[in-house]
């Protein structure tokens, strides 16, 4: 990844604030230049494209406040030490009061924005256009998916998906923005996204996947299709990925958040020790071997997750670096990449959706979970047999998808997806998985900015 972004530094404060809040957006400050003024060749908008990728993994949004946000919302960590927002989130209390909530949402939109700005800019490009092209909507696309999410409702929550999701932004454009229905924004992620991967390239320059690629872009459109319970549709995209053949499991369960030893990214944020270390978020909270984490396993979920001796995601876990407290591992470095989506998730995408579509898919599936299990347990002892009915891959892979994703985000998602699918309830904490405070309150200032802007019902699952 291109580090030299001090182009950046010069843009308009649209790029750096956005929140849907014209108040915040009505000028640049006195002094800096507009993102015209800036953006004048190719190599300008190539250089601001790449800061994007900073954007995506800071701290405030994937490289570490959108896991603890899904992680707080969850059903794994005890709720005992979490204090202010972090205490409010966890109990799934909805109101429109919590910065961390606040900024997460706004470099969302920062993502977003930058975005636009590229493809308005367009005209610059001449030799690499497809490439800027494509890594803006792809960049676009992530931002919204992960926004309507975490901010509305799940797909399915409605017959037609006409529930309100999240406002919607494709062009550059400083006034206030009412939320789009979820079945508009999904229409929008899914048409960048496809858009994305008809205009990357199968593999960056430098041969690695520290900047995007058509994969990439088809592990997003598998992501997005699962979420909707689309399962022919996921298997599909998951599949093209596999089946490039591009990417492989991981042997070791140290390597996939390490620096340069994992095999499975399919789009990794590189640390550059020095210069940029993402991840930032997920060590500031999530790392055990340096003082006691707010995050801590409770009894029930570690015992379920440590249940076999030769599980060797164990590696994963310990009740002895802090004393009398269950913790996790996987961040314990100083520095390591930052994977945004590995092979690991989309072989339980596929394992999963062909298990739901059926037919000829359901051999592929229990493939997919063999390999997993093969690999976790270090033998074939705990494999499905070749005649495994749909229903046990199923619940395999939402089993092995807990394990291997724990820390990353996954889980609160996952109590989404199936409540929606099947009316299941599968929270250990008790929640329906559609009460109000199962998704986030928009900011404040989207109301301030616009009193007919219609927030999240207020209120909690409990």
């Amino acid at each position: 990844m291109n580090k030299n972004i001090s182009i950046i530094i010069l843009i308009l404060a649209i790029v750096t604030g956005t929140i849907s809040c014209s108040k915040f957006l009505e000028r640049p400050p006195e002094g800096q230049m507009t993102e015209a003024e800036a953006l004048k060749t190719e190599a300008d908008i190539t250089a601001f494209a790449n800061g994007v990728y900073t954007l995506l993994s800071d701290n405030v949004f994937l490289g570490g406040r959108h896991q603890v946000m899904n992680e707080l919302l969850g059903d794994e960590y005890l709720g005992d030490f979490f204090t202010g927002d972090y205490s409010e989130v966890y109990k799934r209390q909805n109101s429109i009061f919590g910065g961390t909530r606040d900024d997460y949402y706004k470099k969302a939109y920062a993502v977003i924005t930058r975005s636009n700005i590229i493809l308005s800019k367009l005209d610059l490009a001449t030799t690499q256009r497809n490439l800027i092209e494509g890594e803006a909507k792809l960049f676009r696309a992530i931002g919204h998916f992960e926004m309507v999410r975490m901010f509305a409702q799940p797909w399915g929550y409605t017959p037609n998906n006409s529930h309100l999701g999240i406002p919607l932004r494709t062009k550059v454009d400083i006034s206030s923005v009412q939320r789009s229905t979820v079945a508009e924004v999904y229409a929008q992620v899914i048409a960048d996204l496809k858009d994305a991967e008809n205009l990357l390239p199968e593999v960056a320059a430098d041969g690695k996947f520290y900047t995007a690629t058509k994969w990439a872009a088809k592990a997003y459109l598998a992501k997005v299709y699962f979420q909707q319970n689309d399962f022919p549709n996921a298997f599909s995209a998951a599949n093209d990925v596999i089946a490039s053949q591009k990417f492989s499991l991981d042997t070791d369960y140290t390597q996939r958040f390490s620096k340069g030893l994992s095999k499975e990214g399919i789009l990794v944020i590189r640390d550059s020790t020095g210069a940029f270390t993402p991840g930032s978020g997920l060590r500031d909270n999530f790392r055990s071997d340096v003082s006691l984490p707010g995050f801590r396993f409770t009894t029930q979920y570690y015992t379920v997750a440590n249940a076999r001796s030769v599980d060797k995601r164990k590696v994963w876990y310990s009740n002895t670096l802090q004393p009398g407290y269950n913790v996790l591992t996987k961040y314990n470095k100083n520095n390591f990449d930052l994977p945004l989506v590995h092979l690991t998730e989309i072989k339980l995408i596929r394992a999963e959706a062909g298990a739901e579509s059926g037919g000829a898919n359901l051999a592929i599936a229990i493939t997919d979970i063999n390999d997993i299990l093969t690999r976790a347990y270090g033998s074939t002892a705990f494999n499905l047999p070749a005649t495994a009915s749909a229903a046990s891959v199923i619940t395999n892979a939402r089993t092995e998808r807990e394990f291997e994703m724990v820390g990353e985000g996954n889980r609160t998602q996952e109590i989404k997806r199936i409540g929606v699918r099947s009316g299941q309830n599968v929270d250990r904490r008790g929640s329906v998985w559609s009460c109000n405070g199962f998704i986030l309150q928009f900011p404040k200032a989207e109301f301030d900015a616009n009193q007919s802007f219609q927030l999240n019902p207020e209120g909690g699952c409990f």
